[in-house]
C-alpha cells in the first residue's frame, strides 16, 4: 500500500503526456507479457519469466530515466535507440515478428511522438523494422526462405505498425495544438483574474477614498492602491505643493544618491511631464521609471510614478492616474464645497434670526420695559402681562429651534446611515447568493459624519472578504451604538485565514490593511479571531465623543 501510495504521489506532480506514457508502458507491459507467457509453447516456463523479468526491470528502469531527463531531448534521443535496440533483442529468444513483444514497440513510437519532433517516430519506426525483420530472418530456418519472402509474409504486422506511427503522429500534433490552446485560455483566465482582482482594488479604493478628511492621507492610499495593482517594487509621487518634502518613495528602498537624481531630473522635467497626457520614461542607473501628471483641468496636483517592471504597467498607471486625479479634484471640490454650505447656512440662520427672532426679542424688551414703567398695576393685570411676555418667549425659543434643526436631515425622518448599509448588504445578498443579517441597537445620531462614513466602509470590507476572499455563505453583522463607545462585529462562515502568516507578510491585503487604517482613524481597536476552514471574526471598539452631540430638550 506504502508503494502504492508513493507512486500515486510520484504521478500528480507529472504532466498528462507522461502520465499517458507511463500507464501505457506498464499495461502493455502486462498484457504482451500474459500472451507471451501462456502462448510460447516452445520455451520452458523458467525461460519465459526470465524474459518476462528482465523486460519488466528495464521497463522499470527506462520509466524512471525518461521521466528525470524529459527536458533534455539529446538524452531522450539516447534512451529511445537504447529501447528499440533492445526491443528487436528481445525478439531473438521469444520468437521474432511472431513474437507478442512485437506490440510493446509502440512505446518508443509513443515517446518520440510526444517528447521529440515528428521525424524522429519514421526514423525509430524504421529503425526497429528493419532490425526486428533482420533478427527474424537470422532465426528463421533459411531453407528456401528469402528475405522477401519474409517481409511479404509478415507485411501485416510491418503495415500495421507503420499506420499505427501515422496515428500516434496525428494525435500527438492535435494533443500539441490542444497544448497551446489549453496554455492560452490559461493565460486569458489568469488576465481575467487580474483583471477582476484590480476591479475589486479599484472599488474599494474608490470607497475608502470617500473617508479621506487630509489631502496627505488620500495621497498615501493613491500610493499603497498604485503599488498593490501594478505589483511594482517602488512608486513614487512628487508633489509641487510641498517644499519640504518634494518626492515620497513606497517600496523597495531606493539609495539616496537614486532619489536626489530623480528628484534633479523629475524637477528638470517638471513642465514637460505636467504638459504632456502620456507617460514618460526616465532612465537613472540602469534603474527605468515611468512618470505622469496628476491634473484637472483646472490644477495639478503632482506627479505619480512607479519602477517599471512590465509593459503593462504603463497601462495600468495612466487609468490609476486619471482615476487619482478624479479623487483629487473631487476632494478639494468637497472642501469647497463644504465651506460654502457652513457659509450658506451661517447666513440663512443669520437672517432668520434677525428676520423672526430679534424682532421678536426687541418687543419682549418693549413689553418688559413699559411693563417697569407703570406705577399702578392690580395683581391680575401684572400676571396677564406676564403671561403674554413668557408665551412671546416661548415663540422666540420654537423660532430659534426650527431654524437651527434646519441642519438636520434626522429632523425630516431621513436615515441615510442605515439605508446605506441595508442598500450595500441587499446588493451583496442578491449578487454572491450568500445570507447577511444585520442588526443595529442604539442611537446612530451619537456617531459623527466621520464615525458614519467609516462604519459604513468597514462593514463594506468586511462583507467584501468574507465574500470574495473567504468564501463565506453566511455573515452577521451586528452594531451596537452606546453611549460611549460603539461595537461593530462582524463574523462569517467562511475558510478563515492564518493570522499569524498575515501579520508577518509584508504585502497585506488591501481589505485588512483597509480596516486596520479606518479603525486606527477613529482611535479604535480592532481583534481578528480566525483559523484556516473555521471562519473569522472581526471585533471593533470605537469611542464615541458625546459631547459634540448632546441633545436639546423640549421646553
Amino acid at each position: 500500500m506504502n508503494s502504492i501510495y508513493r507512486i500515486k504521489s510520484f504521478l500528480k506532480k507529472q504532466s498528462e503526456e507522461v502520465k499517458i506514457m507511463f500507464f501505457y508502458r506498464y499495461i502493455s507491459l502486462i498484457v504482451t507479457s500474459f500472451f507471451y507467457f501462456v502462448g510460447d509453447s516452445h520455451h520452458n516456463i523458467q525461460r519465459r519469466l526470465f524474459i518476462i523479468i528482465c523486460l519488466s526491470i528495464s521497463s522499470i528502469i527506462l520509466s524512471y530515466l525518461y521521466i528525470i531527463n524529459e527536458k533534455n531531448p539529446s538524452k531522450i534521443k539516447l534512451l529511445v535507440l537504447i529501447e528499440t535496440l533492445g526491443n528487436c533483442s528481445i525478439l531473438i529468444p521469444s520468437g521474432g515478428l511472431n513474437s507478442p513483444y512485437v506490440w510493446y514497440s509502440i512505446n518508443t513510437i509513443l515517446m518520440t511522438s510526444m517528447a521529440l519532433k515528428g521525424k524522429y517516430s519514421w526514423i525509430n519506426t524504421f529503425i526497429y523494422l528493419s532490425a526486428s525483420t533482420w533478427i527474424s530472418y537470422l532465426v528463421t530456418d533459411f531453407n528456401n526462405y528469402s528475405f522477401i519472402d519474409l517481409i511479404e509474409e509478415e507485411s501485416n504486422i510491418i503495415l500495421s505498425l507503420i499506420l499505427i506511427t501515422s496515428i500516434i503522429r496525428l494525435l500527438s500534433k492535435y494533443i500539441k495544438k490542444m497544448e497551446i490552446k489549453g496554455k492560452k485560455v490559461k493565460e486569458a483566465n489568469r488576465k481575467l483574474k487580474e483583471s477582476m482582482t484590480h476591479i475589486m482594488e479599484l472599488y474599494q479604493a474608490v470607497h475608502l477614498f470617500t473617508t479621506q478628511n487630509s489631502k496627505d492621507s488620500l495621497i498615501e492610499i493613491i500610493i499603497n492602491h498604485t503599488k498593490k495593482i501594478t505589483k511594482a517594487n517602488t512608486v513614487i509621487f512628487y508633489n509641487i505643493s510641498n517644499e519640504e518634502d518634494k518626492l515620497i518613495c513606497k517600496g523597495s528602498k531606493l539609495s539616496n544618491d537614486i532619489k536626489e537624481k530623480l528628484k534633479i531630473k523629475i524637477s528638470d522635467l517638471r513642465n514637460n511631464i505636467l504638459d504632456s497626457q502620456i507617460t514618460i520614461e526616465l532612465g537613472i542607473e540602469g534603474e527605468n521609471f515611468v512618470l505622469i501628471a496628476l491634473k484637472s483641468n483646472y490644477k495639478t496636483y503632482g506627479i505619480l510614478g512607479i519602477k517599471l517592471n512590465y509593459k503593462e504597467n504603463i497601462e495600468q498607471l495612466q487609468f490609476l492616474s486619471e482615476l487619482s486625479s478624479i479623487v483629487l479634484e473631487k476632494f478639494e471640490l468637497e472642501q469647497v464645497n463644504e465651506k460654502l454650505l457652513i457659509t450658506e447656512e451661517q447666513n440663512r440662520i443669520a437672517n432668520e434670526i434677525h428676520d423672526s427672532v430679534l424682532q421678536r426679542l426687541f418687543s419682549i424688551s418693549c413689553g418688559i420695559f413699559a411693563l417697569i414703567k407703570k406705577e399702578k398695576m392690580t395683581s391680575d393685570e401684572m400676571n396677564n402681562e406676564l403671561n403674554m411676555i413668557r408665551s412671546s418667549i416661548n415663540s422666540t425659543m420654537k423660532e430659534l429651534r426650527s431654524t437651527i434643526y434646519g441642519l438636520s436631515w434626522k429632523k425630516e425622518g431621513l436615515d441615510y446611515f442605515v439605508d446605506n448599509i441595508s442598500n450595500y448588504i441587499n446588493e451583496v445578498k442578491k449578487l454572491n447568493n450568500v445570507d447577511i443579517s444585520f442588526n443595529i441597537k442604539g442611537d446612530h445620531e451619537l456617531l459623527s459624519s466621520l464615525q458614519k462614513k467609516s462604519v459604513h466602509r468597514i462593514i463594506c470590507e468586511g462583507i467584501g472578504n468574507a465574500v470574495n476572499h473567504g468564501k463565506a455563505n453566511n455573515i452577521e453583522v451586528k452594531l451596537n451604538i452606546k453611549k460611549y463607545i460603539t461595537l461593530l462585529k462582524i463574523a462569517d462562515n467562511g475558510k478563515g485565514f492564518d493570522l499569524n502568516k498575515v501579520r508577518n507578510k509584508k504585502d497585506v491585503g488591501l481589505g485588512i490593511k483597509n480596516i486596520h487604517y479606518l479603525t486606527q482613524l477613529l482611535n479604535g481597536e480592532i481583534n481578528f479571531n480566525t483559523r484556516n476552514e473555521k471562519g473569522t471574526k472581526i471585533k471593533i471598539t470605537i469611542p464615541n465623543n458625546i459631547n459634540n452631540f448632546k441633545k436639546e430638550e423640549v421646553i
